[in-house]
């Protein structure tokens, strides 16, 4: 008997630090005394192969960023917000539709303190951060202390493993930043507002002593001076750029409202109704200046076409701008305002030097108010973007998931018919037949809308969800033939089908996915399940989780799962970054580490990794009334691992049932 014990001890303890192993990162902590009364407090982790950490970033319906909040005390007082120290590598994320900003092999970040006195003191704070792998992620929070001495000398925190912070490049969205920057510089040249100056333009290059020459030479200055007018933008931007651009851009709503109503007056503008002009005093002082000849007068050229263009090319500048500064790169704004200026200056200057091609040319016509028209339905569809990221930020819910599908339905029709020449504009001229790459275009448009429809009923569109807002309960289920629930009501706020009674610590984050109703707490399900006689679904994940999102889209989509899910298990959604204060009669003191959870998303990790010694998300558990497992648990996986496991599970239970 003793040596069973024994053998248990042994085990056990072994188990727990397994679980404990299982953290992909380990840090260092060291502090810096700058001299002048602030201290850098450095956070270096070491990331296991394979596995990758958030940078510091918040992008809005994103992963979750690293953070440290220091706890207040007197001593010091907190300058900004924890930064990246070394830098981030672009990553484009699938969950979440975007690019995101990550640390691979090592990782670094630095908070500034002030010292407020000249006494020794500690900083206690939580150290926040998600690591994942493509299959799995893992969130934790770590309680951190710094003591500074009276004499402001350096003295490690607390250490657990080194390694220096390593230098990571950010090619990959970069790249993809640049193209899009490229495009739209391209674009800007079909407008109506440039098209038409291509030949007169090229003609002031030829122009004067007639050498071809002195032509080339002219159009090379015209581009690198268009180039360098549009990078200087670029580069007020990058200096005018706070620390906490990202955060603001991101999920403020002012920055928002102006980039919606920045679009929605340039669509105003491109439908006819007025036209957007710089002062025009500026041109003309630009076309003096160039009226004088030579060289120099190339630049006052270029000068002059990039206010002239301005009306038609300001939502293109203003779209890469509002790109730029959401990347967390300082020289983002600037690599794309280059990029912009010399893809924008790229037909000039090869026209400059192959004059001949002109020739080749098509004729301006009514197909550029065509191209300014369909821009105005792009802009005018890029604007309730923004407008719903306002709505959001104040929780409104004006701006629902189905309102907003139903305006892109629309505006993607309207813009169908437009290129089919059934509506016009007042600028538009009267054609005889709609050509070959109108009714293409017009085609792709209403193949969109007609891809749009399905959002209303439900359909998750996963391709746009970086754009739409989330489910939100405004659309229709069609499995349930009925509205989920009105616009602005959290549907599994409310006693349902599936539910034995309302269900605690339900939010708008953190609603079940596909019209699946669930609880939030592990009691509470159990209490349901042993009323309905069925089995409960774990399902650990965070609101941050990438895999959990894909797994949510891609198998549990399927109906084979939804139908048990909906009706032979009772769902319990255990969102472990769910920061939710408990009451002091439900917060838990860990059996592992000895600290009291008094947030839920903290007592569940807790509960998860105690019970099942996993730390992952996602991660699935099917049990008993007891609590008892019943199959052997999951992450991610195929859609036929998890059909085998739900049906397994279900099996397992209704034998113990049978009993």
């Amino acid at each position: 008997m003793m040596m069973r014990k024994f053998l248990f001890i042994i085990i056990s303890v072994f188990s727990l630090s397994f679980a404990f192993a299982q953290t992909p990162a380990n840090w260092r902590f060291e502090q810096k005394d700058n001299g002048d009364g602030t201290i850098d407090l450095i956070f270096k982790a070491e990331i296991e192969q394979g596995w990758y950490m958030y940078n510091t970033s918040f992008f809005e319906n994103g992963p979750l960023p690293t953070s440290f909040e220091p706890q207040p005390a007197s001593g010091f007082e907190s300058v900004g917000k924890l930064k990246d120290l070394a830098t981030a590598k672009s990553k484009y994320d699938k969950a979440f539709k975007m690019d995101v900003l990550i640390f691979e092999q090592t990782g670094s970040f630095v908070q500034t303190i002030k010292r407020v006195s000249g006494d020794k003191f500690k900083i206690d704070g939580l150290l926040t951060y998600q690591v994942c792998n493509g299959k799995e992620c893992v969130m934790e929070e770590l309680d951190v202390t710094f003591s500074i001495s009276a004499t402001t000398e350096s003295i490690p925190a607390e250490e657990k493993k080194a390694e220096e912070s390593g230098r990571e490049s950010s090619t990959d969205g970069l790249l993809v930043f640049l193209l899009i920057a490229f495009a739209a510089g391209l674009g800007g040249v079909v407008t109506p507002c440039v098209f038409p100056m291509i030949p007169m333009t090229v003609s002031f290059f030829i122009s004067g002593s007639g050498k071809r020459r002195e032509g080339i030479i002219k159009g090379l200055i015209f581009g690198l001076s268009v180039t360098l007018i549009y990078t200087l933008i670029g580069v007020l931007v990058a200096v005018f750029q706070s620390t906490d651009a990202t955060d603001v851009m991101g999920s403020h709503w002012i920055p928002n409202l102006i980039f919606a109503a920045l679009f929605a007056v340039f669509a105003i503008s491109f439908f006819g109704a007025f036209e957007i002009t710089l002062p025009g005093s500026l041109a003309n002082k630009a076309d003096a200046k160039a009226d004088k000849g030579g060289y120099i007068a190339s630049f006052f050229v270029a000068f002059a076409i990039v206010i002239v263009s301005f009306s038609c090319t300001g939502p293109f500048v203003g779209s890469i701008l509002a790109a730029s500064v959401t990347g967390g790169l300082a020289l983002k704004p600037i690599l794309g305002m280059m990029a912009f200026g010399l893809a924008f200056s790229l037909p000039f200057v090869l026209f400059s030097l192959f004059p001949s091609l002109m020739k080749k040319m098509p004729k301006s016509g009514g197909w550029l108010n065509v191209v300014k028209v369909v821009f105005a339905f792009i802009l005018l569809a890029f604007s309730l973007k923004f407008l719903a990221s306002v709505d959001a930020y104040f929780g409104w819910g004006i701006i629902t998931r189905a309102l907003f599908i139903s305006i892109w339905i629309v505006i993607a029709t309207l813009l169908g018919v437009y290129l089919l020449g059934i509506i016009k504009t007042s600028h538009d001229s009267d054609v005889k037949h709609v050509g070959p790459g109108r009714i293409i275009f017009a085609i792709a448009s209403l193949s969109f809308a007609v891809y749009l429809i399905p959002g209303l009923f439900g359909a998750q569109l996963a391709s746009l969800s970086g754009l739409i807002p989330p489910s939100d309960g405004s659309t229709i289920v069609i499995n349930s033939g009925a509205p989920s629930a009105s616009a602005g009501v959290t549907e599994s706020t409310t006693a349902s089908v599936g539910l034995c009674g309302d269900a605690k610590y339900a939010t708008s984050k953190n609603r079940a996915p596909h019209g699946l109703f669930s609880y939030y707490e592990v009691e509470e399900a159990i209490t349901c399940a042993k009323e309905q006689n069925k089995p409960v679904l774990l399902s650990f994940k965070a609101v941050t989780c990438s895999a959990c999102k894909v797994m949510e889209a891609t198998v549990w989509s399927d109906p084979a799962v939804l139908e048990i899910i909906r009706n032979k298990v009772v769902l319990a959604s255990l969102y472990v970054d769910d920061r939710t204060e408990l009451p002091v009669s439900e917060q838990v003191t860990s059996s592992i580490d000895g600290k009291v959870k008094n947030t839920l998303g903290r007592k569940l990790r807790d509960y998860q990794l105690s019970r099942f010694g996993v730390a992952s998300q996602p991660y699935y558990v099917l049990i008993d009334h007891n609590g008892e497992i019943l199959v052997k648990p999951v992450g991610e996986c195929s859609l036929e691992e998890f059909l085998k496991f739900l049906n397994s599970g279900v099996e397992a239970f209704e034998k113990i049932s049978a009993k």
